[in-house]
């Protein structure tokens, strides 16, 4: 073992390496960034600041109540919505929403889950349910003496919920409770009102009970239900978040156990729109394969489709394709119809002439009619664009009623004058060209050569005055 290494070399052996002075400067510079950076956007974004508790919890509980004045609000709401929803007025729903308080109890539920005040809880259900029951009745009431009982396209609307109502709901949600937190007050809440939309959907429930059209009422009555729950959700949310003072402190056991059951509550309200969503989506993504194809696949010279009805049968597509114009042979079709039903598993139907089902008949009759009818026209219109091309030339050949009196003026030398059209290379009534001709009688004193000097001159009056490029006088 050699021990002969001396004392310098064993400070270098025992001693860490030196550290990089130009990592340390950019570590330090990072964290220097990072600091102003959280310092920056934990102010911009900051709630609590701003939040105001108290007020906001006072303000709550002062719209969770339904009596007096609320609830004739409430039942003018409902009378304005339902009549947007009949007519089809999109601007007469939007006003309902502005004016509706229905958004006071469903918050209050939120609030009274935030802050476990379980006596706001109760008041908060039950005046809910008493909206509810009166939004119900008197819409219903509306509808079944309402003259217009069609189903308006405001109406169907409300029928199909999906996820993108949960999303509109729970973000919805989530502005108006941070609106209503803060001192300052804004126009935030009528925009909540309006965007989640919940007397619109109570009312289609109360025109599905009137008609008896239950589609209608349960479908409403899901859309109500997801924009109460989420809304009652977010402003749980945002209550806890911004720590509003608690009413009761609960043991751990129950508080959990109130929140499973509340996130169970939540996913069964959640889980039909998201199959509702998959459903809406996978259609129309089907229906757009489906109407490409038959875009690009049923073309004839001549032909055109005037209808196109796509329906889905246990997942498979069934086109119906109304056909006008030239008639398309029928091999063709059928190499349509086999494509079709190899690409798509579905059926295709082509209806030109007397083919088709009863309805699909009548809509090609009516489209041959008008296919013919469209023709015949057409060849009234070819005949009167030849009648006035006709009357235009002969309008051109009309002799002025007082062109016998300005000769007589201007050529007193003139006897009688008689006027014509000498027409040449005829085709048809409008074809040749055509030369005015004057037949002159002069009078007996006129010498040949005085004759023919007044002649050339009556010659290029009369072209001017009948707007001719030249006139034979003779």
């Amino acid at each position: 073992m050699n021990d002969n290494h001396t004392p310098s070399e064993d400070r270098v052996a025992g001693a860490a390496p030196p550290a990089n002075p130009t990592a340390r400067v950019l570590k330090s510079i990072w964290k220097q960034f990072s600091s102003v950076i959280t310092s920056f956007l934990g102010e911009r974004f900051s709630l609590l600041d701003f939040a105001q508790p108290e007020n906001t919890i006072e303000g709550i509980k002062k719209d969770v109540e339904f009596r007096g004045f609320a609830l004739w609000i409430l039942m003018f709401s409902i009378v304005i919505a339902s009549i947007g929803l009949n007519v089809n007025s999109t601007a007469v729903v939007i006003g309902a929403m502005l004016i509706s308080p229905l958004m006071g109890p469903i918050m209050g539920v939120g609030l009274s889950l935030g802050i476990n005040d379980f006596s706001l809880l109760k008041k908060s259900i039950k005046n809910l349910g008493v909206a509810v029951g009166i939004g119900l009745i008197v819409s219903a009431l509306y509808f079944a003496i309402s003259p217009i009982s069609t189903p308006s396209n405001e109406l169907f609307a409300r029928t199909n919920p999906t996820l993108l109502d949960v999303v509109v709901a729970f973000f919805g949600g989530l502005a108006g409770i941070l609106a209503g937190s803060r001192k300052e007050k804004s126009n935030v809440i009528p925009g909540v009102a309006i965007a989640t939309a919940l007397m619109p959907p109570l009312c289609t429930a109360g025109f599905g009970l009137a008609h008896g059209q239950w589609s209608y009422f349960f479908g409403a009555l899901y859309l109500f239900l997801i924009n109460s729950v989420l809304i009652a959700a977010a402003t749980t949310i945002v209550v806890r978040y911004l720590r509003f003072p608690m009413v009761s402190i609960m043991d751990p056991v129950r508080e959990k156990k109130t929140k499973r059951m509340f996130s169970i509550a939540l996913i069964v309200v959640i889980v039909p729109s998201i199959w509702i969503f998959y459903r809406t989506v996978t259609n129309t993504l089907a229906q757009t394969k489906v109407h490409n194809f038959v875009e690009e696949t049923v073309v004839y010279p001549g032909t055109e489709v005037v209808k196109e009805e796509i329906t889905f049968a246990g997942g498979l597509p069934k086109v119906n394709i109304v056909l006008f114009g030239e008639l398309i042979p029928e091999d063709l079709v059928a190499q349509w119809e086999s494509i079709f039903t190899d690409t798509f598993e579905g059926s295709l139907n082509i209806i030109q002439g007397d083919n088709g089902n009863e309805s699909l008949m009548e809509l090609s009759k009516l489209v041959n009619l008008y296919s013919e009818g469209r023709a015949e026209a057409k060849g009234y219109s070819d005949k009167i664009a030849a009648l006035e091309a006709e009357l235009s030339l002969l309008e051109g050949q009309l002799i002025p009623a007082n062109l016998a009196k300005e000769v007589q003026i201007n050529y007193p030398e003139v006897m009688a004058l008689s006027l014509g059209t000498l027409q040449s290379g005829i085709t048809d009534s409008t074809s040749g060209s055509r030369l005015p001709v004057a037949f002159i009688q002069w009078s007996p004193e006129l010498s040949d050569s005085a004759r023919a000097e007044k002649a050339e001159q009556l010659a290029n009056w009369l072209a001017l005055r009948l707007e001719a490029d030249s006139v034979l006088v003779k």
